[in-house]
């Protein structure tokens, strides 16, 4: 599950910016090339814990894996090499998900709490990066998100193609070609509808995987 997603199951567990913060932190470190800070501040070392539980009971979801199968035989079939079309089946059922998350105004509202608490005289002053660079990426990244926002433009599959072109770059095994990125977003176009369809049952098994395991979440308000 991508951040935002993170975020926003989170929010709907507790209304607390920084479990909220916790829960997006294991990406957020991702993103930066650094490992997980260390979190001194009760709520985001739960929001953390969240995190994992989330992304184990996500990963294990029937609809998300059969997404998932269908995408990388899809890729492979237009000719993405192997482990292109396996990351990006992957990664891009998370990033499409982010779109359906992102009509929730609680959900939107939750994130953008949450990123304003990362400064270093709020939450972010709880966190023990392992190097100051990592602390000054971990700024940079968030300033750059809350600019961003979560508002998609029209090309919003174009932007998904170069989300993912950039998340798997450097990586000689998963990075996409310049003449895969056509074939990436024809089937973005085709697998989207289908992502939107069966949201709601992913996110109801999600739903039901926390609960398993003693969250308690609150049902998203889509559907």
């Amino acid at each position: 599950m991508n951040f935002f997603g993170h975020a926003a199951l989170a929010s709907y567990e507790r209304d607390d910016s920084a479990f909220v913060l916790g829960a997006m932190l294991p990406d957020f470190a991702t993103m930066i090339r650094a490992r997980p800070p260390l979190a001194e501040h009760e709520q985001l070392t739960l929001g953390i814990a969240h995190h994992h539980v989330t992304d184990e009971v996500f990963h294990g979801s029937h609809v998300f894996r059969c997404l998932c199968h269908d995408s990388f035989a899809a890729l492979e079939a237009r000719g993405v090499r192997r482990g292109s079309a396996r990351a990006v089946a992957h990664v891009g059922i998370e990033l499409l998900l982010d779109s359906v998350l992102a009509r929730d105004p609680g959900a939107c509202a939750a994130y953008t709490r949450a990123l304003a608490e990362t400064p270093e005289a709020r939450l972010g002053g709880h966190l023990r990066w392992q190097a100051d660079e990592e602390r000054d990426r971990f700024a940079t990244l968030c300033s750059a998100l809350a600019r961003r926002g979560l508002t998609a433009p029209d090309s919003h599959l174009d932007v998904l193609v170069w989300r993912l072109s950039r998340a798997l770059s450097g990586r000689a095994r998963l990075e996409l070609r310049a003449e895969d990125e056509p074939s990436v977003r024809l089937w973005a176009e085709k697998i989207e509808a289908r992502v939107q369809a069966e949201a709601p049952e992913l996110l109801r098994e999600v739903r039901d995987g926390l609960l398993a395991r003693r969250f308690s979440p609150r049902q998203p308000g889509i559907g």
